[in-house]
């Protein structure tokens, strides 16, 4: 018994509309693998680009070696502003809403260390790697005969505090390393009314069924980053870098509730509730980026990120090791790229950014080749010789394919945040 009310209550985001509409053979999906945000508002506003271009203490995040090319005291924060929108198409009923966030984005700094030869520099901080933000709400009346009104939503994210450095080796090449700590959370709701108005193969006696879910999870985690930075001309640089598989604990707190309201006003009602820790292994990253540089004022930037997802593991519980054998056929390998350029403009202290960038949505199972497209742009402006004030905005859409339910969606994420350099 304890076997299935674990694997009801675990299930719950996975099946969603499959746990009432259908079912099949398909792994869960997994938040940390999909949502992910560019870290830094100057990478945010050149479409997600950093593993190169970094100038400031986000190349913790994207490439430690970087940091060996920062020479001054630096403290940063930034938060973001998001506001969601979707549409729903069930059985051809549409519905829309929207809805809105507004979270702590990154926050930290560079040390950096006088040496008598080369850059050494130290990097400390946190920023928010995933976003799991999302709602959707559905109504209609299905095929079956049957009237539905659901709503579905997720809350939270996932960030990492990162230690680093970076260091020269030569006068042409840098490497870094740091020790990644995640830590997030995320709150999933799920409602679900479905009536019967008479004709349908329930019994006549059963007018409504209501399912209401409501799962807790806090996120923990441990990894690392290896990079290097090669720079063998004055107008260009090339980064690399590679991340350790990670090793994500979801500590689960979930509550599950079916109602089923009789012609005689009698409920019948069950109750589950259950806490379970699982644990994840995210898979071995590997990235590359350019930055061109052919005059002081004109930058021009391109990253890629390589990730076979097919490689997810679950380590525990026991319970969850039978989806090993599906991650092949639910997930698929991913090349996340991104593009960006910065004007400088000397006489007023700004620098104007843009780009572009495209996820691959690596669960396969709502919809093949999918991809999440992003438009950005932004701006750093100097305030008096110390201070920056940077910018960004970003627009990104991206659909889901159900069975059922068809989802769209739409985001429009505003970046703010200042650097102090001494």
């Amino acid at each position: 018994m304890r076997k299935e009310i674990l694997l009801a209550i675990i299930l719950i985001p996975t099946l969603g509309f499959a746990q009432i509409l259908g079912s099949g053979d398909y792994a869960d999906p997994i938040f940390a693998a999909d949502r992910h945000l560019p870290m830094g508002i100057r990478s945010a506003g050149m479409g997600g680009t950093g593993v190169a271009s970094t100038e400031d203490f986000s190349g913790i995040f994207y490439n430690p070696a970087n940091l060996a090319y920062i020479y001054r005291f630096e403290l940063s924060g930034a938060l973001h502003f998001d506001a969601l929108s979707y549409d729903s198409d069930f059985e051809g009923s549409a519905k829309n809403g929207s809805d809105s966030y507004i979270k702590l984005q990154s926050l930290g700094g560079v040390i950096p260390v006088p040496t008598t030869r080369g850059g050494l520099a130290f990097g400390l901080g946190f920023t928010r790697t995933n976003s799991f933000d999302r709602r959707i709400r559905f109504s209609g009346t299905g095929e079956d005969g049957l009237i539905y009104e659901g709503d579905e939503s997720v809350k939270g994210g996932l960030g990492k505090f990162s230690l680093g450095a970076g260091m020269q080796v030569s006068p042409f090449a840098s490497l870094g390393m740091s020790v990644d700590l995640y830590g997030g959370g995320e709150r999933y709701s799920w409602y679900l009314d479905v009536t019967n108005p008479g004709g349908s193969d329930w019994p006549d006696s059963v007018e409504e069924k209501i399912y209401v879910d409501d799962i807790r999870s806090e996120y923990t985690g441990v990894g690392a980053r290896f990079g290097m930075l090669l720079v063998p001309i004055k107008y260009a640089q090339i980064g690399a870098y590679i991340a350790t598989p990670t090793s994500i604990y979801i500590d689960q707190d979930a509550v599950q509730r079916f109602d089923s309201l009789t012609t005689g006003w009698e409920t019948y009602e069950e109750n589950f509730s259950y806490f379970e820790t699982i644990e994840v292994i995210l898979p071995w990253k590997f990235g590359a980026g350019i930055a061109i540089r052919p005059t002081d004022w004109l930058l021009f930037s391109g990253d890629a990120e390589f990730v076979d997802w097919r490689q997810l593991e679950y380590d525990e519980p026991a319970e969850l090791l039978y989806q090993n054998r599906l991650m092949d056929d639910s997930y698929r390998s991913t090349l996340r790229w991104s593009a960006g350029g910065e004007v400088t403009i000397p006489i007023a202290a700004l620098r104007l950014r843009g780009g572009f960038s495209q996820e691959p949505i690596a669960y396969t199972v709502q919809g093949d080749n999918r991809n999440r497209n992003t438009i950005s742009g932004g701006f750093g402006v100097l305030i008096g010789e110390l201070m920056t004030l940077d910018a960004a905005l970003q627009f990104s859409d991206w659909d889901v394919e159900g069975t059922r339910l068809n989802e769209s969606y739409d985001l429009a994420r505003i970046w703010m945040g200042l650097s102090y350099r001494f």
